[in-house]
């Protein structure tokens, strides 16, 4: 399993609270060419990312990780409508307290300017083990939920 961070700006019209709190119980489609343009993006998702895949959400303009979902799917190339499924909203875990940019997100360079500003960055294992423990620490009454995501294969 490899750790993603999946970034969006809600100024462009879009909120992870539209997957988190869709009421469908099937795979939700999540991004297609119009939305991902960065090459580096494209790559990852056409070559890299595979169903079971964890992605953290983050919402650009409000620098935070509103929550964690699951790939439903293997990435796909363009042309195919969305490029990766997550998992059924049901499953995934909008957080009660977002992990924000500072102090949560320093040293991850997926979130830092470095790193570029395409919509799919990898995480690291090192960087997710931190993370982890600080979504934990957040979130104590959403320990269970995020300790079964975490789990999943």
């Amino acid at each position: 399993m490899q750790v993603w961070a999946f970034k969006i700006n809600t100024k462009r019209g879009w909120e992870f609270d539209e997957y988190f709190r869709s009421p469908t119980r099937a795979v939700y489609p999540m991004g297609d060419e119009g939305w991902i343009r960065s090459a580096s993006s494209l790559r990852f998702l056409r070559e890299e990312v595979k169903r079971g895949d964890l992605f953290l959400c983050y919402e650009v303009d409000r620098k935070q990780v509103v929550g964690v979902a699951r790939t439903a799917s293997d990435g796909r190339d363009t042309g195919l409508g969305s490029l990766i499924d997550f998992c059924p909203p049901s499953r995934a875990v909008r957080l009660e307290n977002p992990l924000v940019r500072r102090p949560d997100l320093d040293h991850i360079f997926a979130f830092s300017p470095q790193r570029g500003r395409g919509t799919v960055q990898r995480i690291d294992a090192d960087e997710f083990r931190r993370l982890r423990r600080i979504m934990l620490q957040k979130n104590p009454g959403q320990k269970e939920a995020l300790k079964r995501l975490f789990q999943e294969e």
